[in-house]
């Protein structure tokens, strides 16, 4: 019962954490990227003229036909966008206002600059809901949503790795890093022998990365990976030899399986600095994983509180520092309906 009401208690105390992140991102009138979408809303009247993402086009054409200014638009995809996440949240925190208030101050700052990639992850995200019940419906939603966030931003589509991923049973790990070899010597072998085509190429040239960054990300992704397998195992050790017995065994060995397997981004680190936003990706399921841990009874809470700091530090000083000027400060400073710009 008194978990039951504490849990009632934090779904009614994240409401307002959700209503102020509506009128900060539904109500800015400038950030890094806004008068980037703002021009495309007003001039690519056509299909083609979006490209491949041809969901999110077909948004925007469908709303500038309607009549609908830039700003109403703003303010219901934001809506719609933060929604899904809030539905991600209630239905996989034991915390809900705990997890929202780690989303707010780790990634929505940047997440709502980048509106099409944003909305694009919170259809991800109903995506994993669908993969994590399992079966083959499970897996063919979870295909069907995937395809659609790639409608919206064609970078969703690498997601579809986590498809084979097995459930309730965690990836035998010997059996796991010869298909990690394997994978990788393909990937360099195509990469050596078949060049990029052109528009590709130079997409990722504006973007360019170097070798101390890349080598930098990847780094921080493999220990991220390996302290998040210290605090599954820390919390049940028999974990990796057998089936999970329960929710919370199954909760535990999804966490882990989509770790391992997003050891596959990282040869990608090396193309473009783009796709850092894979790892991003990552670290919101292991942020919540994280915060709501603290709020299941284990014999210690120092991993979790020592991993946790980590994340969030990582992802404050490294995304939305250097991009402060553009995200956060624009985030809180210019709001038509605040009356702050």
């Amino acid at each position: 019962m008194t978990t039951t009401r504490s849990r009632y208690l934090s779904i009614i105390l994240s409401v307002p954490v959700f209503l102020l992140m509506w009128v900060l991102y539904g109500s800015n009138t400038w950030n890094g990227d806004r008068e980037g979408y703002e021009l495309y809303y007003n001039t690519r009247v056509t299909l083609a003229s979006w490209g491949k993402e041809v969901g999110y086009g077909y948004l925007n054409i469908l709303a500038n036909q309607s009549g609908i200014s830039f700003g109403h638009f703003q303010i219901a995809l934001s809506l719609v966008t933060l929604l899904f996440v809030y539905r991600y949240v209630l239905k996989k925190a034991v915390a809900p206002v705990a997890s929202m208030l780690a989303y707010f101050v780790c990634f929505f700052a940047l997440d709502f600059v980048l509106m099409r990639n944003f909305l694009a992850f919170a259809i991800c995200l109903q995506a994993i809901l669908f993969l994590y019940e399992g079966g083959w419906r499970g897996r063919v939603v979870y295909v069907l949503l995937i395809m659609l966030a790639t409608s919206i931003h064609q970078s969703s589509l690498i997601y579809m790795v986590f498809v084979v991923m097995p459930l309730g049973r965690a990836l035998p790990l010997m059996r796991f890093l010869l298909f990690f070899c394997t994978c990788i010597a393909t990937y360099v072998m195509v990469r050596y022998f078949v060049p990029l085509p052109d528009a590709i190429a130079a997409h990722f040239s504006y973007y360019a990365t170097s070798l101390k960054s890349s080598l930098f990300n990847s780094i921080v992704h493999v220990f991220s990976v390996l302290f998040l397998v210290l605090v599954v195992v820390g919390e049940r050790k028999h974990l990796l030899r057998s089936a999970a017995m329960d929710e919370r065994g199954k909760e535990l060995t999804f966490i882990y399986n989509l770790n391992l397997l997003s050891l596959l981004f990282i040869p990608l680190y090396f193309e473009s600095e783009i796709f850092i936003r894979l790892l991003r990706f990552v670290l919101f399921f292991n942020v919540l994983h994280c915060v709501n841990a603290l709020f299941v009874w284990r014999k210690t809470h120092f991993l979790i509180v020592s991993y946790l700091s980590f994340l969030a530090l990582y992802l404050v000083i490294f995304f939305l520092v250097p991009v402060a000027e553009y995200s956060v400060i624009p985030l809180f400073k210019n709001n038509a309906l605040l009356g702050l710009g």
